[in-house]
């Protein structure tokens, strides 16, 4: 533990008159447990409480979390002159972060806090953990390494994270800090059920339907000996449903299939392609970082602008190009 650089981002914390927290471009439990019990952290030492900007709309499956009303979807806040200190969670694009920082008068220090091994490092400070097995777990660290300990709220939001990148303690992320730490998280208050709740009880019937369309589509595809399928624009607007109740079919296939990779591709209503890839031995983080994308090396996803799901003759789904106007 790099104990000297978890004390530094809490002076840093201390000296912000302005602060602002910033979630990963895809908001999920890990970017947005960690930032709010950032928030909470921030509370517990008396300090100016920070808001929390989010690219989207929070999923319903989160909204049992604490501290929701410091999020915000307004962008113009970086354009705010007394915004002193910017800290973002689980996120490994630099572009992303640079995007939202051109609006900023006069550049905040920016703290990076992550754990993909694609990480960019475009911080003034970085703590990006490698062999964390999600970010919260760093975030955990850095109360621990300056002799705080999470209060209950906290502690839920960590544990909340901790579960989603981990998947309940499931797929190869799980390590002996993981565990450790959901133990820590417990006996600070939070409570195991809430967090797998937005796991596994938060499927309505209609995204059912889609994994049931998605499970149909399986096939083996001959030339990469990985298992893919795909969900399509049509499958989301003809069951009237959100990209984000379709999330987490990646994290279940890769428990139930006897394959070592599978890719899961998902059209978007932006009309482009995700790409979700998960492996047994595989680094595939190295193809995501080739195509632009992220992750980890046996989780990782890229996008591909501007294309479209066909399905072949020989019934295996690819991505295509759509033909420029």
């Amino acid at each position: 533990m790099d104990v000297i650089r978890y004390k530094e981002i809490l002076e840093e914390a201390r000296r912000a008159e302005h602060p602002l927290l910033v979630c990963d471009e895809r908001i999920d439990g890990d970017s947005l447990g960690s930032a709010l019990a950032f928030v909470d952290l921030f509370k517990q030492l008396g300090l100016p409480r920070p808001r929390v900007f989010v690219a989207a709309d929070i999923p319903a499956v989160y909204h049992h979390l604490p501290h929701l009303d410091t999020t915000t979807r307004d962008a113009t806040m970086f354009s705010d002159p007394t915004v002193d200190l910017v800290i973002v969670f689980d996120c490994s694009d630099d572009a992303y972060v640079e995007r939202l920082l051109e609006r900023a008068p006069l550049r905040p220090k920016v703290i990076n806090i992550d754990h993909h091994k694609t990480n960019a490092l475009y911080g003034d400070i970085n703590l990006v953990v490698v062999d964390a097995p999600a970010t919260a777990e760093v975030v955990y660290q850095l109360f621990d390494a300056n002799g705080l300990t999470p209060s209950a709220q906290a502690a839920a939001c960590l544990l909340t994270g901790l579960c989603f990148d981990t998947t309940a303690f499931s797929n190869s992320a799980t390590n002996e800090r993981a565990l450790e730490t959901a133990s820590r998280l417990v006996l600070c208050g939070a409570r195991v059920q809430d967090a797998l709740r937005s796991l596994f009880k938060s499927r309505s019937v209609s995204a059912l339907r889609v994994w049931g369309s998605a499970l149909e589509r399986l096939h083996l595809h001959p030339d990469y000996g990985a298992v893919i399928t795909c969900i399509t624009r049509e499958d989301l607007e003809k069951n009237a449903i959100g990209e984000e109740e379709v999330e987490g079919l990646s994290n279940f296939l890769s428990l139930v299939t006897d394959t070592d990779s599978l890719f899961v591709l998902r059209e978007t209503p932006e009309g482009d392609v995700k790409v979700s890839m998960r492996s047994q031995t595989r680094d595939v983080s190295e193809i995501a970082r080739e195509k632009g994308g992220g992750g980890h090396a046996r989780a990782a996803g890229y996008t591909v602008k501007g294309a479209r799901l066909a399905c072949g003759e020989d019934g295996c789904w690819r991505v295509e190009l759509k033909e420029k106007k």
